[in-house]
């Protein structure tokens, strides 16, 4: 027996579907106490019941589960990518310029060749908590713990280190020890 392959879901179902996803699994009263069946039988009700009427097409449960997968994975992965960009510290980019940076990061990845694909539900979700930066307390240099500051070396490194690169990002550096005084960049 052959299924037909429902159509691809369009910008418009992306959003709606975020939005449900949000509210079944923020909702205070049902909290976090529903098993996975349970959850998405919630977001497939809520989602098919509440549809606006230019979205016709009628979702099952595996269906939005997949699609919302493929999205949560890919704004993880851009969320990913900035936080790499915003700990290089760049001075004056803005959020727009540290947002490019990222996309071109992520479309290093053979998964994401194609770019980021998610900007029409990414102000709905970017905030997730599921996404929140949890690494503020890794980043002080002061230890309460000994009352010593941690030598931030590893963040500076000397000549004779190897430094990372971060592709599609331009980066400089100066031969101090050449005579003709010239740098070089790449």
């Amino acid at each position: 027996m052959s299924t037909k392959r429902s159509s691809s879901y369009t910008n418009a179902e992306d959003t709606h579907l975020c939005h449900i996803y949000l509210d079944v699994s923020q909702n205070p009263i049902i909290g976090i106490y529903q098993s996975k069946d349970m959850f998405w039988s919630r977001v497939e009700n809520d989602y098919n019941n509440s549809r606006p009427s230019f979205i016709t097409e009628v979702r099952n449960k595996i269906s939005l589960q997949c699609r919302m997968q493929t999205i949560l994975t890919s704004i993880g992965k851009m969320r990913g990518c900035i936080r790499q960009i915003e700990r290089l510290k760049p001075n004056g980019a803005s959020k727009a310029d540290i947002m490019n940076q990222a996309k071109i990061l992520l479309s290093q990845d053979n998964k994401y060749k194609h770019g980021f694909r998610f900007d029409h539900v990414w102000p709905i979700l970017k905030d997730m908590e599921k996404f929140a930066d949890n690494e503020t307390e890794t980043q002080s240099p002061f230890q309460p713990e000994t009352g010593h500051f941690v030598s931030s070396q590893e963040d500076s490194p000397t000549p004779e280190s190897p430094t990372t690169v971060y592709p599609g990002l331009s980066s400089f550096s100066l031969n101090i020890s050449s005579d003709d005084g010239e740098g070089s960049s790449s």
